[in-house]
């Protein structure tokens, strides 16, 4: 699958070894088919003295789900998340072929969280989202924390992949302390989420750290976008 790059820095890429999820046992549902199942008919006659045909189940693998959640409230590259964006979703399709994935993103901007994109397979539809990505005033966490749990309906929760990205700046909220209030409803709502990654896209000589900060508040991996490797939630001190 290609994905057009719509700048210079995107069509240079990013190398990236941010960890993916890793492949375990995966929900299967058993749906009727219509394809009569000779044996189990047998055996429910010979139960219930009584013909009854009975048809074949077949397992279906639920989809698994990648969440972007990006803050955009400051004058950060746009471009360069996008690229680096494409490069989780290739890596995530290279990974797990067999796989149904829908992706879906979330803007913090303004002080308010926007819906880029509902659940979708549609990779190109996804991207265009991001292309149209607008920046400004403060990040509220906690608005775009509230959406993402919106977004897990309990079907997926066990099978859904976040990537935030953000300074880790989180200056407004409904209390004194946004960060905290962050912190706090993630814990209480979104760790169901199988693994949660940090992206973290501060620039500048002199850093703050804030984003490894949240990563280690709520347990989430890290990455610095200008980082080759990540390092996992258990390991950030």
């Amino acid at each position: 699958m290609q994905l057009k790059a719509r700048s210079a820095d995107a069509r240079k890429g990013i190398t990236l070894k941010v960890p993916l999820p890793r492949q375990g046992k995966q929900q299967k549902t058993a749906v009727p088919s219509a394809q009569p199942d000779v044996l189990e008919t047998v055996k429910y006659y010979l139960t219930h003295d009584k013909v009854e045909i009975r048809h074949k189940r077949h397992q279906s693998k639920a989809a698994m789900h990648v969440f972007f959640l990006i803050d955009s409230s400051g004058s950060m590259i746009k471009d360069r998340q996008i690229a680096y964006i494409k490069g989780l979703i290739a890596e995530t399709i290279a990974r797990y072929k067999t796989k149904r994935i829908k992706y879906a993103a979330v803007a913090l901007n303004n002080g308010d969280a926007e819906l880029l994109s509902a659940p979708t397979l549609g990779v190109e539809e996804l991207i265009k989202a991001l292309s149209q990505l607008t920046t400004g005033g403060k990040t509220n966490m906690r608005a775009g924390f509230g959406m993402i749990s919106q977004l897990l309906k309990s079907n997926i929760r066990e099978h859904v992949t976040l990537y935030i990205f953000t300074d880790g700046k989180i200056n407004t909220g409904s209390t004194d302390d946004p960060f905290r209030e962050a912190v706090t409803f993630y814990k209480q709502y979104l760790t169901v989420i199988k693994q949660t990654t940090i992206i973290d896209n501060e620039s500048g000589f002199v850093r703050l750290g804030l984003a490894e900060k949240l990563a280690m508040s709520i347990g989430a991996g890290y990455q610095h976008m200008q980082q080759n490797a990540a390092i996992p939630a258990d390991q950030l001190r």
